[in-house]
């Protein structure tokens, strides 16, 4: 029978002693005191049948079994190459620091996540540190000791096997360069711990002449083929938006509106998604984002065109969610993926992306525009780079901004003819 979530309930509620197999090896095994475990049933490569215990059992749901034997999968993945865990875990400590506890690559990142979450801007980037090391990361080196990671753990995690065929690091670029990026992170935080903790000088051997394993210019060099991805975002063409942004006007759901809102303000994908009615002041047609959702943490006004007054006037009010595109649960905004499928439903082949609209903006007002790029980069509300010129900038320009933004509505949202009749009068 399968090691279902009805299944392990009932087993681990009538305390029978025994083992019952799951997928990949992983196996619920239950003392004649009652105890239950987590184990993993494997034979090495010397061709020995081994019972490793994995994890205490602390409950049968769904999600805590598919994790289990998501991890029973990638060890299993290393036994085939020869590694095994028993014995690893198993092993005699030989170093003079045996005698302390020795850090593990999983304790490094839980410390640095703990120590670090707070500053990070929001909930879903706290989340995706957690998941990227709990999904690719520990199951290959969460147990090993964290200044004993090598560069073939590390290219070992970015060659994992991915559920859409392939390797990570080929069929899942982006995600791949973040869990390099971060196990860089983690071992570099440990290193700097370690050596400045001056009280306990066998720690501080334990990292003397060490080198990141994770470090891209090592890894590079080191096999790993092609580039880490750069994180740039495809755009559509300055050109072909007006046609597009046309298209979605005629669109009534909460996915289209917002995606079009995002358009016409230039905004990122988070200050439109979380946008709440109390932002706008639709009277002197001003959308204030307060500092806490910015990037850049400071407060920024949005100058709104007469056409983006009129899609908020036009815009449903949900009773008890204070959010301009109400998600489905009460309360709660609009997923942060329902403008990309929006796009991509209606632009399925040409793998643009929501915040590639900003860098289309960017090229329409350097194109066909005199306004200066100072103003167009406010209206991003991109950080100033040049301290001395931001030293000496006190105002956020607004009209110069709100004669821009009503600009690039008007040339969104032109006819035809009237793009073809005025458009050397448009771009003066």
């Amino acid at each position: 029978m399968a090691l279902d979530q009805r299944t392990a309930t009932a087993l681990v509620r009538t305390g029978r002693p025994g083992m019952w197999a799951g997928k990949h090896g992983l196996q619920l095994v239950i003392a004649a005191s009652g105890a239950a475990a987590w184990s993993l049933r494997y034979t090495s490569r010397e061709g020995r049948r081994r019972l490793m215990k994995m994890a205490d059992l602390d409950d049968t749901s769904a999600a805590t079994i598919a994790a289990m034997e998501a991890e029973a999968a990638a060890l299993r993945q290393r036994i085939k190459r020869g590694f095994d865990p028993l014995a690893e875990r198993n092993k005699p400590a030989t170093h003079a620091a045996a005698a302390h506890t020795v850090a593990t690559f999983k304790d490094a990142a839980l410390d640095y996540i703990g120590n670090n979450k707070d500053g990070w801007r929001n909930a879903k980037h706290r989340e995706q540190w957690s998941a990227t090391m709990d999904t690719y990361a520990f199951p290959f080196i969460g147990a090993k000791p964290v200044h004993l990671v090598t560069i073939d753990d590390v290219k070992e995690i970015l060659l994992q096997p991915h559920r859409r065929g392939g390797a990570l690091w080929t069929v899942a670029r982006e995600t791949a360069s973040r869990v390099r990026s971060r196990i860089e992170i983690i071992i570099k935080a440990a290193k700097a711990n370690a050596l400045a903790d001056n009280a306990n000088p066998e720690r501080q051997a334990l990292w003397s002449n060490h080198h990141n394993p994770a470090r891209w210019d090592v890894l590079k060099y080191a096999g790993l083929n092609g580039r880490q991805s750069k994180s740039h975002f495809a755009a559509m063409p300055w050109t072909d938006v007006p046609h597009f942004s046309q298209q979605l006007k005629r669109k009534d759901d909460y996915s289209a509106r917002a995606l079009l809102l995002t358009i016409m303000c230039a905004t990122r994908s988070s200050e439109t998604l979380n946008a709440e009615w109390s932002e706008f002041d639709l009277e002197s047609a001003c959308w204030t984002i307060p500092a806490e959702r910015m990037k850049g943490f400071r407060e920024h006004r949005v100058p709104l065109s007469a056409q983006a007054v009129e899609l908020l006037r036009g815009s449903l009010r949900m009773e008890r969610n204070p959010y301009v595109f109400p998600g489905a649960k009460e309360g709660r905004p609009l997923s942060n993926m329902s403008m990309l499928m929006m796009l991509r439903g209606m632009r399925s082949n040409d793998g643009f992306t929501v915040h590639g609209f900003r860098s289309a903006f960017r090229d329409w007002a350097g194109e066909t525009t005199l306004h200066p790029d100072n103003i167009t980069e406010q209206a991003l509300a991109h950080i100033i780079g040049d301290k001395t010129v931001a030293a000496y900038r006190r105002g956020d320009a607004f009209e110069r901004r709100r004669k821009l933004m009503q600009q690039w509505n008007d040339y969104l949202f032109m006819s035809e003819e009237q793009y073809k009749s005025h458009w050397e009068k448009f771009i003066a």
